[in-house]
């Protein structure tokens, strides 16, 4: 079971929520990052973490992840001609954005967190990785997608990038 229920969409950089653009764009200028509006694709996925659906979950009012603080958050891919800039926005948690080159990313398709936590099933997104790490190896980040076209769509873009430019 997913803990989160999320929708994947694709928008124009233009129409991104504020928190988010605004973080993109200082990561995008510390990065020396041109983000031309028109020259990239972004896919925003919100997701909703719902109340607990067992009894005590329900009485304590706990939520179904209870280690997220958040009721909603927005996460944002953007695919850049050389870059791959990934962005999340929460109430409580704010902004943060990550970016690395095309060249040293990989994806998967399987969280890492969902194959600890037992079952055969997979959450839906990608675990990115080859972000700089600790100790020599390259950190992951895993983006929640929706079960949707558009979250079908952004894995599907991300991954013929990687290997356009890999290749």
């Amino acid at each position: 079971m997913a803990l989160y229920r999320s929708d994947t969409r694709e928008v124009s950089f233009t129409s991104l929520p504020q928190p988010l653009a605004l973080e993109l764009r200082a990561h995008a200028a510390k990065n020396q990052l041109v983000l031309e509006p028109s020259a990239v694709r972004c896919w925003l996925t919100h997701s909703v973490n719902p109340p607990a659906e067992s009894f005590f979950g329900r009485m304590f009012g706990r939520r179904a992840n209870p280690v997220d603080p958040e009721a909603e958050h927005d996460t944002v891919v953007v695919l850049h001609a050389t870059h791959l800039l990934v962005a999340a926005w929460g109430e409580k948690r704010g902004a943060m954005a990550l970016s690395l080159p095309l060249a040293q990313a990989s994806i998967g398709r399987m969280s890492k967190l969902a194959a600890q936590l037992g079952g055969g099933g997979t959450e839906p997104g990608m675990d990115i990785s080859g972000f700089p790490g600790e100790h020599g190896r390259p950190g992951s980040y895993f983006v929640k997608l929706g079960e949707d076209a558009a979250g079908a769509e952004c894995y599907r873009a991300v991954e013929a990038a990687i290997v356009a430019i890999k290749n």
